[in-house]
């Protein structure tokens, strides 16, 4: 009978807190990466909440424009997270529309139920359920799904001018919240409004990862 070999288990590519510091200051798509393979294979809470710190201050100086051009995709970056989002919200809004379109279907099958049982009284009731009474939200839902279909192909197009490598594909949304932009606004990612304080880890503007004392390392 033959052994089962087991492979040996992958190292942590990252030990130390000083390796973390450094490769968070490197702000390269390769030192990212190695942060992510290192928060991917911790198990310890702690070290990996203070990886992710790391993390999010490595893509922050990746994802910094250089120039003229990289501002410009920057902006598209943006501008093409705030369409995905309103896409979302209308999405939505076209489900609690369908959903109230289906709910008056069956209201109306009973109704024409009611009517047949009660042929004394159809004259009476039968402006008790007319199609009339949705017609503005069957208008509505067209117009949102033209609209969705609008920003999809608009998303499409800005997705296709982006020429700057870093920022093909996109780039983190918490990432749109560290930088400010012409018209003197912070993105809003649609997350929490607990920043007022500073209280929320995952909403600072600005941290210094040499703050951070006694991870356990």
């Amino acid at each position: 009978m033959s052994k089962i070999i087991k492979e040996p288990k992958a190292k942590n590519p990252i030990i130390t807190q000083i390796e973390l510091n450094k490769l968070a200051h490197e702000g390269t798509k390769e030192a990212i990466a190695k942060i992510k393979a290192y928060i991917k294979s911790e198990k310890d809470c702690e070290k990996k909440a203070y990886a992710e710190m790391a993390l999010e201050e490595c893509e922050f100086l990746y994802y910094q424009p250089r120039n003229e051009k990289e501002e410009q995709d920057f902006e598209l970056c943006r501008l093409i997270n705030e369409y995905k989002r309103h896409i979302d919200d209308l999405e939505v809004e076209t489900d609690i529309i369908r959903e109230g379109l289906a709910r008056f279907k069956l209201e109306q099958d009973v109704h024409k139920q009611v009517l047949a049982r009660n042929k004394n009284r159809k004259e009476a009731w039968q402006y008790h359920c007319m199609d009339d009474f949705v017609a503005s939200d069957k208008n509505r839902l067209m117009e949102i799904m033209d609209d969705i279909a609008y920003k999809k192909a608009w998303v499409e197009a800005a997705e296709k001018m982006i020429f700057s490598a870093r920022y093909k594909g996109g780039m983190p949304k918490r990432q749109l919240s560290h930088f400010c932009f012409g018209d003197n606004r912070y993105v809003d990612d649609g997350g929490c409004d607990c920043c007022a304080d500073g209280s929320c880890p995952d909403c600072q503007e600005d941290y210094d990862m040499g703050d951070i004392k006694d991870m356990p390392y």
